[in-house]
C-alpha cells in the first residue's frame, strides 16, 4: 500500500507566546531563503501575542508562492508566521528523510499544481496531505538521509569558510581604511580627517570606476537570468531562470564584464555580485537585471571598491540617495555622487595582495557549493524512487564529516596571518570527501 504525507507527518498548529522568541528563532517568509537555502536571522518580530510553534527536527515550508522552494529543517525550538507550514514526522518516519522527501522538485511541483490563487499562489493543505511519499524501512530512510545530509554538511563548511573570509576582509578594510590604523598623519578633507597623501573620489569621476550602461550582446541558446530576488547579500541563490535572446524579460539587459561589481538599486536591498576576470561562468552564461547597478572598475581599485560595497557604510550611503514614492531606489545620476576615500598606491598594493587570493578562494568555494548542490539534487530523486539501491552503497558518514572538519581546521591554520599562504580551492577542498562515496556515484561528480 502506498503512503501519503498524512500517514507519516502531521501539521503543527500549536502556538507559542511571542515573549518566548526573538529574532534568532522567529521564521517567516521574509527570512527563509529560496531554493532550499535555509534561513537567516529575522529583521523584526510580528506585533502579535502568539505565533505558530515549531521544535527541533520539524520541517518548515513557506506556503506563499511555493515555486521559491523555501524549506528548512529546524535545529532549534522557536516560532513562525502563519504563512509557514510546520510538519512533524510521526514515529514511523525519519525526520531528516522526510525533509529530503519534501525538498524534492517533485514535491514543489505538486504543491504548485494544486495551489490556490494566481498572483500570490498558496499551497493547499488538504492536497499537500495527500502527496505520495516513498515507503522505505526506517533503516534505509536513515541511510538515505545520512548520505544526503553528508553532502549538505560539506556545503555548510564551504559557506562557513566563505563567511569567515569575508569577515577577515571587512576587518582589514575597517582597520586600514576607516580607522586609519596604519597611518600617522591626518589632514582635513570634505569627508573629514583622512591620511596625508590620500584623496576623496566619487563614483562618477571615472578615475576608479565607471557605471555600466544597459544593453547586452546577442547570444545563442540559453543564458541564466539573475534578478535581484535571486541574490541574498553576496550569494546568488537561484540559478534556474533560463532565458533566450528572443523571449527574455525586458529587465534582462545588463551584461557582466570582467572587473565589475554590482549592487541592487532598491532601498534596504543588500544584493551584491562580484565579477572578476576568472569568473568565466558568470561572464559566459549569465545576464543580470536592470535592477542592479554595475560598476566597471579600474584594476587596482577593484578589490577595494568591492569590499567598500560589502560594508554597512555603503548601504547607508546608498539608502540616503534612494528616491521614489512606492518603490524607492537609487538612480545612476545619484550613484555617481557617492563619495569615498582612496588610499595611496602603496597601501592599495598591500591590500590587493591580501584581497585577491581571498576573493578567489571565495569564488572557487562557491563553485564547489554549486557542484555539491547539483550532486545532491541529482541523487535525491534517484534515491527516493529506488533507482539507486541505498543498501548497495558503501558510505561512512562519520568518517566523511570527521575528515571534512579536519580539512576545515587545517585550512584555518594554514591561512592565518591574513591568509598570506592561501591555497586555491582546487587543491584544498576539491571534493576530497566526495570520493568517500562509493564509486557508484562518480558519474554524477562532474
Amino acid at each position: 500500500m502506498s503512503l501519503i504525507l498524512n500517514d507519516v507527518a502531521k501539521f503543527v498548529t500549536s502556538k507559542i507566546e511571542i515573549s518566548e522568541i526573538d529574532e534568532t528563532n522567529y521564521i517567516s517568509t521574509e527570512n527563509m531563503l529560496p531554493n532550499k537555502g535555509g534561513v537567516i536571522e529575522a529583521s523584526s518580530l510580528p506585533d502579535t501575542q502568539t505565533v505558530r510553534e515549531y521544535q527541533s527536527s520539524d520541517i518548515l515550508i513557506n506556503n506563499i508562492r511555493p515555486y521559491f522552494k523555501k524549506i528548512w529543517f529546524s535545529d532549534k525550538n522557536g516560532g513562525c508566521s502563519n504563512d509557514v507550514f510546520v510538519l512533524r514526522a510521526k514515529n514511523n518516519y525519519d525526520s531528516k528523510f522526510l525533509y529530503y522527501v519534501l525538498s524534492s522538485d517533485d514535491f514543489f511541483s505538486y504543491v504548485m499544481s494544486t495551489a490556490k490563487g494566481t498572483k500570490m499562489p498558496r499551497g493547499d493543505k488538504k492536497a499537500i496531505q495527500n502527496y505520495n511519499v516513498p515507503e522505505f524501512p526506517i533503516e534505509d530512510q536513515m541511510k538515505i538521509s545520512n548520505l544526503l545530509n553528508g553532502i549538505d554538511q560539506k556545503i555548510e563548511v564551504n559557506k562557513k569558510i566563505n563567511n569567515h573570509l569575508e569577515e577577515v576582509m571587512l576587518k582589514i578594510f575597517n582597520s586600514w581604511f576607516v580607522k586609519f590604523e596604519l597611518s600617522n598623519e591626518l589632514i582635513d578633507s570634505k569627508l573629514g580627517l583622512i591620511p596625508k597623501g590620500w584623496k576623496v573620489d566619487y563614483l562618477g569621476s571615472k578615475k576608479s570606476c565607471s557605471i555600466i550602461g544597459s544593453g547586452i550582446e546577442n547570444f545563442d541558446d540559453f543564458k541564466i537570468y539573475i534578478a535581484t530576488a535571486d541574490v541574498d547579500n553576496s550569494i546568488i541563490t537561484n540559478y534556474e531562470t533560463l532565458i533566450t535572446m528572443e523571449d527574455k524579460p525586458s529587465r534582462a539587459n545588463m551584461q557582466p564584464v570582467p572587473k565589475s561589481i554590482w549592487f541592487a538599486k532598491m532601498i534596504d536591498s543588500r544584493k551584491l555580485i562580484m565579477v572578476d576576470d576568472y569568473s568565466e561562468e558568470l561572464l559566459n552564461n549569465y545576464i543580470f537585471s536592470t535592477g542592479f547597478c554595475g560598476l566597471k572598475c579600474v584594476d587596482k581599485y577593484f578589490y577595494y571598491l568591492w569590499t567598500f560595497l560589502l560594508t554597512d557604510a555603503f548601504d547607508n550611503i546608498k539608502n540616503n540617495f534612494c528616491t521614489g514614492t512606492t518603490m524607492q531606489a537609487i538612480n545612476n545620476k545619484d550613484t555617481k555622487l557617492i563619495e569615498f576615500v582612496i588610499p595611496n598606491d602603496e597601501l592599495l598594493f598591500r591590500f590587493n595582495s591580501i584581497a585577491e587570493p581571498i576573493y578567489k578562494e571565495i569564488y572557487y568555494n562557491t563553485t564547489e557549493i554549486k557542484k555539491l548542490q547539483k550532486l545532491r539534487d541529482t541523487l535525491l530523486p534517484m534515491l527516493m524512487s529506488g533507482e539507486i539501491d541505498i543498501t548497495k552503497v558503501n558510505y561512512d558518514l562519520k568518517r566523511i564529516i570527521r575528515k571534512f572538519i579536519l580539512i576545515f581546521l587545517n585550512y584555518l591554520y594554514e591561512n592565518k596571518n591574513y591568509f598570506k599562504n592561501t591555497k586555491s580551492n582546487e587543491t584544498l577542498l576539491k571534493s576530497r570527501t566526495i570520493h568517500k562515496i562509493d564509486k557508484y556515484f562518480t558519474k554524477f561528480i562532474r
